[in-house]
């Protein structure tokens, strides 16, 4: 138990804590590309903390999430009563439409995001740079990964079967503040109850499922809205330039 112990509060305090103290350092292209690097080192490591418990302790990958999910699987589950599940799934089904929507209208020359919507210690992460928009493809890929295939299974793992927390509806709240923590970055801008409900959302897919395949498909999509949401900031930044320089 210590050593998941060790990996929750790797994820849930150490690394946000890491991140809050990087955010605030970043003046210049060097720093935001040094943190897109420190940041990816650091799920790295998580990922691979992850991997070694997984083999040390002799489990299955199955044990984590690495199962395929039919309609039939959710329907055996009785997790939560239908009507919840089938809200649940009509609710992920909109974010998907919602998602390929934006990238549709982004493909069409529809700008979509006019306006800047995240906290300002996101936005300070957002690159603006051909050299950190690399760094930020690296950065957004390996902490994406490391959060869908960690994260949830390692969440439900220490308080499911190590702290024996039975009852799913609060397994599921509990999870999802432990993601709300691992989000957080102790940055007070970022206290949003959105990002708890999400965090609570996936939870309960995952206890649903046993499967980390509708949290790959959100941090996918995820990664498709804040791109356009990135490309429509930089081209509104342009224009103004433009503007002012005419």
């Amino acid at each position: 138990m210590i050593w998941f112990t060790v990996l929750i509060v790797t994820i849930c305090i150490i690394r946000p804590y890491i991140e809050s103290i990087s955010v605030r350092r970043i003046a210049s292209e060097r720093k935001k590309v040094s943190y897109y690097k420190e940041q990816s080192f650091f799920y790295a490591l998580i990922l691979l903390f992850f991997v070694l418990l997984i083999f040390y302790f002799n489990f299955s990958f199955s044990t984590f999430g690495w199962n395929s999910v039919y309609f039939q699987t959710i329907q055996d589950s009785h997790a939560y009563p239908a009507v919840f599940e089938y809200l649940l799934l009509l609710g992920f089904v909109g974010f998907l439409f919602v998602s390929f929507m934006i990238g549709w209208m982004s493909d069409h020359g529809e700008r979509v995001f006019l306006e800047q919507e995240l906290p300002m210690s996101v936005e300070a992460t957002v690159p603006t740079t051909k050299k950190e928009r690399s760094w930020w493809f690296t950065y957004s890929g390996v902490s994406g990964f490391v959060e869908s295939v960690v994260y949830f299974p390692a969440f439900f793992y220490f308080f499911h079967t190590l702290l024996l927390i039975q009852n799913n509806w609060l397994l599921a709240a509990v999870m999802g503040l432990a993601y709300f923590m691992s989000q957080l970055a102790f940055q007070r801008d970022r206290l949003s109850f959105q990002t708890f409900l999400v965090g609570t959302s996936l939870s309960a897919l995952y206890i649903m499922t046993n499967s980390i395949i509708f949290i790959l498909f959100f941090y996918a999509l995820s990664f498709l809205v804040y791109d356009v949401y990135q490309d429509d900031l930089n081209y509104k930044g342009n224009h103004v330039t433009k503007k002012k320089m005419s």
